[in-house]
């Protein structure tokens, strides 16, 4: 029982502790009339650490999913269909993120990024009902997190 509570303890401890960091750093960064300017330098997966917001300029990746609108592997044939779909999608399609990637052999259109399978189900369900798709599906992958 005294284990448990040293445990859970030192779990809340660390947790507070981690919480301070972050508040200490956007604290040091307030303009503070008469007092000086504090500006911090840190790795943007320092900051993420830390759990304070992320530099603009460079993206945040996790685990997530896409909607994959096309996939090819002729190169050239590939990169001139993907590319004309992306363009489509843009235009037809606009609210999310297009990627057009080519991981050897193949090239690829994705279209958005979702935390959750069942999101990126609902809009792939939604993309298939019109009808101007030959293949769509959904790909497990890295995706971008929005600021």
């Amino acid at each position: 029982m005294k284990k448990t509570i040293l445990s859970i303890t030192a779990l809340l401890l660390c947790a507070l502790s981690l919480s301070a960091q972050s508040n200490i750093v956007n604290e040091l960064q307030r303009d503070i009339v008469g007092k000086g300017k504090v500006r911090i330098s840190q790795p943007a997966a320092l900051a993420g650490l830390m759990g304070s917001v992320a530099i603009k300029g460079e993206k945040r990746q996790v685990e997530g999913y896409r909607v994959l609108v096309y996939s090819g592997n002729n190169s050239r044939v590939a990169r001139e269909e993907a590319n004309k779909m992306a363009k489509f999608m843009r235009e037809n399609f606009p609210g999310a993120e297009v990627y057009v990637e080519f991981d050897p052999p193949v090239r690829s259109c994705q279209y958005g990024d979702y935390r959750t399978r069942e999101e990126a189900e609902a809009v792939m369900y939604k993309l298939k009902a019109t009808k101007k798709f030959k293949e769509i599906s959904v790909k497990k992958g890295l995706i971008n997190l929005p600021y």
